[in-house]
């Protein structure tokens, strides 16, 4: 039995998940973007505010009205590409399906586990070749395109560990990342190609184009990064959907 990811058909069913589910991303996502223009317009980091109570107390819950909202809209998108639509479509505005803080412990877990790893890499690997490359190298895109490049052993870890999220989404517990692991078997760079490069790919082109503080420049981006995420979330359900059929 072949159990390789076609990436190419993965990456292109996932470039037309945006689209194709627009109305019900639309309504899974609409309480995270109240709660982001909510969050910009109180402008926690006013110089003007500084020490202000009531500002921090409003801020602080907006923040995590945000965060919630976000892991929310994750799990909303993660139900719609594995569970089919007609899940959401019965949900109200706001759905919290008892998942969410599993989703957000196994976001710390897997963050906590990708931190212990990359230490090294952060504090004594890239510091000394950042310092070696500079001698040679003087052009900022190349440093960028070489930054991006030392991340993908990390990415490659975490994509492999990545498939208790979506499990856990759809009410599939009891798993572990030792089991998203084996699962992973023999797809480890492919998955890490799926997940890895649009969010490589962009950081890289972002870091090259020039600072623009104008609100139509800050919501074009938001709007982006908001179609890259669903995109994401897509590349690693149609993954999983993948791998635990071939299980």
């Amino acid at each position: 039995m072949n159990n390789k990811l076609p990436i190419g058909v993965i990456f292109l069913d996932a470039l037309s998940l945006p689209y194709k589910h627009y109305r019900l991303l639309l309504k899974v996502g609409l309480p995270l973007i109240i709660t982001w223009v909510l969050f910009a317009f109180n402008n926690p980091f006013s110089p003007s505010l500084d020490g202000n109570v009531t500002h921090f107390a409003i801020s602080l819950s907006l923040g995590i009205a945000f965060f919630l909202c976000l892991v929310i809209a994750i799990i909303g998108c993660h139900r719609i590409f594995l569970l089919g639509e007609s899940v959401v479509e019965k949900s109200g505005l706001i759905n919290w399906t008892g998942n969410e803080f599993k989703y957000i412990g196994w976001w710390i877990y897997i963050g906590l586990c990708a931190a212990i790893i990359a230490f090294p890499i952060m504090f004594i690997v890239i510091p000394i070749m950042s310092t070696f490359l500079e001698s040679f190298f003087y052009n900022r895109t190349i440093l960028n395109i070489i930054g991006a490049l030392i991340n993908i052993p990390l990415i490659y870890i975490i994509s492999r560990w990545s498939l208790v999220l979506p499990s856990s989404a759809i009410d599939i517990h009891g798993k572990s990342l030792s089991w998203s692991w084996e699962l992973t078997e023999g797809n480890g760079w492919r998955l890490t190609l799926l997940i890895g490069f649009l969010p490589i790919l962009f950081d890289t082109i972002f870091n090259l184009l020039p600072a623009f503080d104008s609100i139509l420049s800050i919501v074009f981006y938001t709007t982006l990064w908001l179609i890259i995420g669903v995109v994401e979330v897509g590349l690693l359900s149609l993954s999983y959907k993948f791998l635990i059929n071939k299980e």
